[in-house]
C-alpha cells in the first residue's frame, strides 16, 4: 500500500505541466532570440547594418518566472501561499504601430524599373499593373516628388501602346505617368499628347491637362527659365533687327538728298558720282574697321538726319541707343533665367529626390565636408538623405545648415521629422511649433505635430493617452483650417506597419532659397562682352553702353538745325531736292522745285507741252513711291509704312512682325530644357496666327494709306 503523498504525485503533475508549457525560457545570449525581443519592442531593421528604432517604447523589467509581485510590491518565491491574496492583472499598454524607415538607393529604382520595362515588353497584362503599382509604391515609401525620367520613358511606352491599337493601356500608363512626376510640366504635356493621339474629339480633358501644363510650368523654375531666356533673347534680337532695318529704310528714302548736298563739299569740277563714291565710302568705314551694328547705323543716321521729320529722327535715335543698353539687357537676362548647370539645378534634382539624385548628393557631401556648402545646398542634401531613409547623415546635415541659417522654419520642420523618425519624442515639439508660427500659412507643420502627439499616446500609455489625443486633433483642425485640401494619411490599424514618407509630411527648399543658387557670373560676364563686342565695337566697357545714347543725342540736335545750315528738301511734287545752293531762284522755304513752281504755281510761264511732260513725271514718281512702299510691306510688316513717313505705326508693325519671325527661327529654343517643353505644334499655331493678323493688318493699312 503507498502512502497518501505518493498517491497524489501523478495529479500534481498533470496540473503543474501546462503551467510549465506556457513559460518560454529565453536565454538572452542567442542572437535570433535577441533579434525576436528587439522587434518587440520596437526596432523595425531595414537594414542590415543600420537598425533604425521605430518609437522609444520601454518594456517593463521582466520578472522572474518563479515570483509574483505583491500589491505592495514584494515578491515571494512560495507558490499557492494561502495568505498572500493573487497578484492583480496588469493595465493593458499600449504599443505603437512600428515606423518603417524605408533605406533605398538608385539601384532600387533601377530594378523597379527594370521590372517593368521587362513586363510591358511581355504579353502579360496583369503582371505589367502590378510592376506598375510596385514602381508607384516604392516612389511614396521614398518620399520622392517626381520620377522625371521614369515618367518620360512611360509615356513614350503610352504612344506606343496607342500606336498598336491599345487606347485603354495607353491612357493608363500616360495617368502612371503623371502620378510618377505630378510636378513636372512634361508629364502633363504628354499626357495631353495621348488624349489628342486617342480621342482627338475630348477637348474637355485635352484643355485641363494642358491647363495643368501650363501652371506647372509657371512654378517650376526648372521648366519657366528657359522659356523665360528664349522669350527675353527673341526680345532683344526682334529689336536689334528693327533698329537695323527702320535706319535702313529711312538712308534709303532720304540717301538722295544726302548725296545732293554732300556734292557741294567738293570742287564744281568734280562730278556727282566721284562725290558719291566718296560719301559711300565714308560711310562703309564702320563696316569695313567692323566697329559694330551701332556705329554703323549711326553713320547713316548722321548722313540721313537733317532730312527726316522729328517723329524719324526720334524713333531713329531710340532704338540706336537701345543698342547700346543691349549688352546690360543681355547681362541682366542671364542673371535672372540661368538655371541649367547651376548649384540650384543639383539642388533642385536633390529635392526631387530622383533617378541619379546619389551622384549628386555625393559631390554635395563632398563640398560639405570642405566646408563650402551653402545653406540652401546643406537643405537640400539633408531632405534628399531624410527621405532615403539614411537619418543618421540627414540630422548632422540639416543640423549644419541651421548653423548657417538660424532658425530657418523650413529645416526646422525637417530635423524634427527626422529626430521622429529617430525615436525623439520630446525635441521635434518645439521645432514643428517654431515652423507653425513662422510659416502661418502651411498645414505641414501641424500635421507633423499632430503625428508627434498620436505616437507619444500610443508610446506611453493610457496615462497620457487622452491627452495627447486632443493635442492631435486639435492639431490637425488647425492643419485643415489653414489648408482644406491637405492630405492626411489614414490612421492604421492595430499592429499595422506604417512607413514613414507617407506618415510625417516635410518641406522642400523655399524657392527663394532655391534661386538663390541659379548664378553663373562668368555667363554673364561672357554674354555681355560678346554683345557689346558684336554691337558697339571694341569700346571701353564703362563708355560702351553710353556711346550710342550720347552719339543719338548729338544728331537729334544736329536734326533741328536743318532749316539753319540749308539742307535740301523734298519737292512735295516730283521729289527732287529743293536747295538755294542749286537755285538762287528758289525763296526761302519754298516745297517745291523751280520747275515745280513753274508748272503749277505760276501760270503761262511753261508751254502745256512741258506742263503735260512734269504731270507724267510726278504721276511716275508717286507711283513709284507707292510700289516701292508697298513692296516693303510685303518683304517686312511695317517698312512700308516707314518708307510713306508714318514710322510709329510702322515702327510697331515691324517689331512684331519680326518678334514673330524670330521666334519661328528660334522654336527650338536657346537654352537648353530636361525635356521638351511643349509640342512644336502648339508653339507654331500661335505664332501663325499672330504672323498672318500683323501681316493683313499692315498691308490693309498701308493700302489704304496709298489709296
Amino acid at each position: 500500500m503507498l502512502p497518501g503523498w505518493l498517491r497524489l504525485l501523478p495529479v500534481a503533475l498533470c496540473v503543474s505541466l501546462p503551467a510549465l508549457a506556457q513559460v518560454d525560457l529565453v536565454d538572452p545570449d542567442v542572437p535570433t532570440q535577441k533579434k525576436e525581443v528587439e522587434d518587440k519592442q520596437g526596432v523595425e531593421l531595414v537594414d542590415d547594418d543600420l537598425p533604425v528604432r521605430k518609437d522609444p517604447v520601454f518594456n517593463p523589467r521582466p520578472v522572474d518566472a518563479g515570483t509574483r509581485a505583491t500589491p505592495t510590491g514584494t515578491a515571494t518565491g512560495k507558490k499557492g501561499d494561502p495568505k498572500k491574496l493573487p497578484e492583480p492583472a496588469p493595465e493593458p499598454r499600449v504599443i505603437a504601430n512600428p515606423l518603417v524607415v524605408t533605406r533605398a538607393t538608385d539601384a532600387d529604382l533601377d530594378l523597379a524599373w527594370e521590372r517593368w520595362r521587362a513586363a510591358n515588353a511581355s504579353t502579360d497584362m496583369k503582371a505589367e499593373a502590378t510592376a506598375r503599382k510596385a514602381l508607384l509604391k516604392l516612389k511614396q515609401e521614398i518620399g520622392a516628388s517626381n520620377l522625371e525620367s521614369f515618367a518620360q520613358g512611360m509615356l513614350r511606352a503610352a504612344l506606343v501602346h496607342e500606336a498598336a491599337g491599345d487606347s485603354s493601356g495607353a491612357i493608363d500608363l500616360a495617368l502612371a505617368a503623371v502620378e510618377l512626376a505630378p510636378d513636372v510640366p512634361s508629364s502633363w504635356l504628354g499626357l495631353a499628347r495621348v488624349y489628342i493621339a486617342v480621342e482627338p474629339s475630348g477637348v474637355g480633358r485635352i484643355v485641363d491637362a494642358l491647363r495643368a501644363a501650363l501652371e506647372k510650368t509657371v512654378l517650376d523654375p526648372r521648366y519657366l527659365r528657359p522659356v523665360l531666356a528664349d522669350i527675353a533673347a527673341a526680345l532683344l534680337t526682334a529689336l536689334t533687327a528693327l533698329a537695323i532695318a527702320v535706319i535702313l529704310v529711312l538712308f534709303a528714302r532720304r540717301s538722295r538728298y544726302f548725296f545732293f548736298d554732300f556734292h557741294f563739299l567738293f570742287p564744281k569740277a568734280l562730278a556727282r558720282w566721284q562725290s558719291a563714291a566718296v560719301a559711300v565710302l565714308i560711310l562703309l568705314l564702320p563696316v569695313v574697321f567692323r566697329m559694330g551694328v551701332a556705329p554703323a547705323l549711326l553713320a547713316a543716321f548722321a548722313a540721313v538726319v537733317l532730312y527726316l521729320t522729328t517723329a524719324e529722327r526720334v524713333v531713329a535715335a531710340v532704338l540706336v541707343t537701345l543698342l547700346g543698353v543691349m549688352p546690360l539687357l543681355g547681362a541682366q537676362i542671364v542673371r535672372h533665367t540661368a538655371f541649367a548647370g547651376t548649384p540650384a539645378e543639383t539642388a533642385y534634382l536633390l529635392e526631387q529626390g530622383g533617378l541619379g539624385a546619389e551622384q549628386l548628393a555625393q559631390a554635395v557631401a563632398k563640398k560639405a565636408a570642405e566646408d563650402k556648402a551653402s545653406f540652401a545646398e546643406l537643405f537640400a542634401l539633408g531632405h534628399f538623405e531624410l527621405r532615403r531613409g539614411k537619418l543618421d547623415l540627414a540630422i548632422p546635415r540639416l543640423k549644419a545648415a541651421l548653423l548657417k541659417k538660424p532658425n530657418e522654419p523650413r529645416a526646422e520642420l525637417n530635423l524634427g521629422v527626422a529626430m521622429l523618425l529617430n525615436g525623439d519624442l520630446e525635441n521635434p515639439r518645439g521645432l514643428f511649433e517654431n515652423t507653425a508660427k513662422a510659416e502661418p500659412t502651411l498645414a505641414e507643420p501641424l500635421v507633423d505635430l499632430a503625428r508627434l502627439y498620436q505616437r507619444r499616446g500610443a508610446t506611453f500609455g493610457k496615462d497620457v493617452m487622452a491627452a495627447e489625443v486632443d493635442r492631435a486633433n486639435a492639431a490637425l483642425v488647425e492643419a485643415r483650417t489653414r489648408d482644406p485640401k491637405v492630405m492626411v494619411a489614414k490612421d492604421p490599424l492595430p499592429g499595422e506597419k506604417i512607413i514613414a514618407n507617407t506618415y510625417v509630411a516635410t518641406l522642400p527648399l523655399s524657392r527663394a532659397e532655391l534661386l538663390s543658387l541659379a548664378s553663373l557670373p562668368e555667363a554673364e560676364d561672357r554674354v555681355q562682352s560678346q554683345l557689346s563686342m558684336s554691337l558697339l565695337g571694341d569700346l571701353p566697357e564703362q563708355a560702351a553702353p553710353f556711346f550710342p545714347a550720347l552719339a543719338a543725342i548729338v544728331l537729334l540736335a544736329l536734326g533741328f538745325l536743318s532749316s539753319a545750315l540749308d539742307a535740301a528738301r523734298p519737292c512735295t511734287k516730283c521729289g527732287a531736292p529743293v536747295s538755294r545752293r542749286a537755285d538762287r531762284e528758289l525763296s526761302k522755304g519754298s516745297a517745291m522745285c523751280t520747275q515745280c513752281v513753274n508748272v503749277f504755281a505760276r501760270k503761262g510761264v511753261v508751254p502745256p507741252s512741258l506742263k503735260v511732260r512734269k504731270q507724267l513725271e510726278v504721276s511716275r514718281y508717286e507711283t513709284r513711291m507707292e510700289r516701292i512702299s508697298y513692296a516693303l510691306g510685303l518683304a517686312c510688316s511695317g517698312m512700308g509704312h516707314v518708307f510713306s513717313g508714318l514710322v510709329v505705326r510702322g515702327s510697331i508693325y515691324g517689331y512684331l512682325f519680326l518678334l514673330v519671325i524670330v521666334l519661328f527661327l528660334q522654336r527650338n529654343g536657346l537654352v537648353r530644357s530636361p525635356y521638351e517643353a511643349a509640342p512644336l505644334v502648339l508653339r507654331l499655331v500661335p505664332l501663325g496666327l499672330v504672323f498672318v493678323a500683323v501681316y493683313l493688318f499692315s498691308l490693309r493699312g498701308l493700302y489704304r494709306r496709298q489709296g
